[in-house]
């Protein structure tokens, strides 16, 4: 592949980031939450009675970034923490229904990617492209191919 066309690739992938970037910080915003604190509501509304581990890993997360923001979501109730009866250590998050009653991953996917119905998109296609991307992204780069 040229340079140019990994040029174009790379310049696209800033310019979804950006866009991405500012699709969730708007929805944010309207929460009175920063970008990572939706997330975050999202992950534990999507999947209850998780912990702080799990969130890390499925939002590419550092763990002290998520804890801090947790802390806020708990103090401020958009998600509560229930420690495990059994074993004090261990704790799981759930999203506190009665607060973000709007916010949920399908209103906030709804909002980000209006007009993905257009026929005009082949989305299945993108998904395709996309998957193809994460695996190129995702390869070892000291590993030799097996080409050589």
């Amino acid at each position: 592949m040229n340079f140019e066309t990994m040029d174009a690739l790379y310049t696209k992938l800033l310019k979804i980031n950006h866009l991405m970037s500012l699709s969730l910080a708007e929805i944010a915003k309207e929460e009175d939450l920063n970008p990572s604190e939706l997330m975050i509501v999202l992950d534990v509304k999507n999947n209850p009675h998780t912990d702080l581990q799990s969130v890390c890993e499925r939002l590419g997360m550092k763990k002290s970034t998520a804890s801090k923001a947790i802390r806020k979501l708990i103090e401020v109730g958009y998600i509560e923490n229930h420690v495990c009866e059994s074993d004090q250590r261990k704790v799981s998050l759930v999203g506190k229904e009665s607060t973000c009653h709007e916010l949920c991953k399908e209103s906030t996917l709804m909002t980000t990617f209006k007009g993905i119905d257009d026929p005009k998109y082949n989305v299945d296609t993108i998904l395709s492209s996309l998957d193809d991307l994460l695996e190129i992204l995702s390869e070892n780069p000291t590993k030799p191919s097996e080409e050589e």
